[in-house]
């Protein structure tokens, strides 16, 4: 239900890619749980994609030549988010959107994902995990770096 919602406020706002706007300075330090601060790689969310399409298949590496990881908390406390949905399709020069670059990883018990790809422009993802709100990004811009790190915060449902 919650995808559907995020499906049709894509539609409705269709925003498209996010190229105009200047790419973001990925974090290169883990949130600082233990203070209670913690922040994402984004100043704020993105409307999804129109190039979203449900259903990658689960899987870590479509490709080689970039690594991204970074880790999915709470915005309440902090917390990791285990198992929290992190759908990813990179954008690759030349190519679009290819299928074969998409993917779904899940977070692992410390909210921690990996995602090896072939060297993208950019990478859309939406991240959702039970108990909290979806959230999309268009904002991952590697500028031809190898590695990269998007820490994301989800705030939870309203109860």
């Amino acid at each position: 239900m919650r995808l559907l919602l995020v499906l049709v406020l894509a539609a409705v706002l269709a925003a498209g890619c996010d190229r105009a706007d200047p790419p973001p300075v990925p974090s290169t330090a883990p949130p600082a749980a233990a203070s209670g601060a913690c922040a994402p790689s984004y100043e704020e969310p993105d409307a999804l994609s129109p190039s979203y399409r449900p259903g990658a298949p689960v899987r870590a590496v479509v490709g080689q030549g970039h690594v991204l990881t970074g880790t999915v908390r709470s915005s309440r406390d902090c917390a990791p988010v285990a198992g929290a949905r992190v759908e990813l399709w990179p954008e690759i020069a030349g190519q679009g959107h290819p299928d074969s670059q998409r993917a779904t990883v899940l977070t692992a018990a410390d909210g921690g994902y990996r995602f090896q790809s072939d060297l993208p422009e950019h990478i859309h993802m939406l991240v959702s995990a039970e108990g909290f709100e979806p959230l999309a990004s268009n904002r991952y811009h590697p500028e031809g770096r190898r590695r990269g790190r998007f820490d994301i915060l989800l705030t939870p449902s309203p109860s």
